[in-house]
């Protein structure tokens, strides 16, 4: 084993955790995942399930995961929905939004008390609205044909699930793309920088004492390589490795399961 490598995942002290794909697929846990986490905890490592699903709000996760026997505080999640809610609070404040979300995360923005409305907005806002409708989508259309800031929550094309995947935010973005022309001019989630400098204030760790851990190319280990942290790739969802070969993308380190990260741990 290198010992440098060995080295630089020893010295990481907040693990960020992707869950999709990672921890779990569905409602299943992949073998020997949170097991590995309560080790890592016993070790003195920081753990926060860091996630772009913005179908669901902090709480909610915290009780689904409850209900897969899984005990964690909302400070160990964060979601792409609450990152873009302290975004639009940090760069936008008191700005009227147009959100496409579920309702449990349109009470998740109104909490921040972010001004949300249905007439004449300042920014749209496209979370991963699973309850979507042909009217919300057509209205979101509309004021962004009118020119009002647009921010997606993040770009995944899809969501995993255990029999076929899911269209995600990305899958809007594509839509609204090929309907009226318009980009995001913000996309806050992983891989980008928004998402990254809310976490590096929340738990004060050095950009070298941080792994992202995720199976997604684009998102999870990206947003360890753009933002400076470690990234870990685990074999266990959406990548290959016949993908990663053709990527040219770098991990620094790539496992065939969350759980074989302990051979390289102290």
């Amino acid at each position: 084993m290198n010992n440098e490598l060995r080295e630089k995942i020893n010295k990481i002290k907040l693990f960020l955790m992707d869950m999709d794909g990672t921890v779990y697929v569905g409602g299943d846990k992949i073998e020997g995942a949170f097991e590995t986490l309560d080790t890592l905890r016993e070790k003195g490592k920081t753990i926060c399930f860091v996630t772009n699903n913005s179908s669901r709000s902090n709480n909610t996760y915290v009780a689904n995961l409850a209900k897969m026997d899984v005990s964690i505080t909302p400070d160990e999640i964060y979601t792409s929905g609450e990152a873009t809610c302290e975004f639009l609070n940090r760069k936008h404040a008191g700005k009227k939004v147009f959100l496409l979300a579920t309702d449990d995360v349109y009470e998740e923005f109104k909490s921040f008390n972010i001004p949300l409305t249905s007439e004449d907005p300042d920014i749209v806002v496209i979370c991963f609205d699973t309850s979507l409708t042909y009217d919300k989508l057509n209205l979101a259309c509309r004021f962004l044909y009118q020119g009002k800031l647009y921010i997606a929550t993040h770009p995944d094309a899809n969501c995993p699930a255990p029999i076929s995947p899911m269209p995600d935010v990305g899958s809007f973005i594509a839509l609204i793309q090929t309907a009226i022309g318009r980009s995001p001019d913000v996309i806050v989630g992983k891989p980008n920088c928004e998402m990254a400098e809310s976490i590096l204030a929340k738990y004060g760790a050095t950009r070298d004492e941080i792994a992202m851990v995720g199976d997604r190319l684009y998102t999870d280990i990206m947003f360890g390589i753009n933002n400076g942290f470690n990234s870990v790739l685990v074999l266990t969802g959406e990548t290959t490795e016949a993908m990663l070969a053709e990527s040219g993308i770098s991990p620094t380190l790539v496992l065939p399961s969350f759980k074989d990260i302990l051979e390289y741990i102290d």
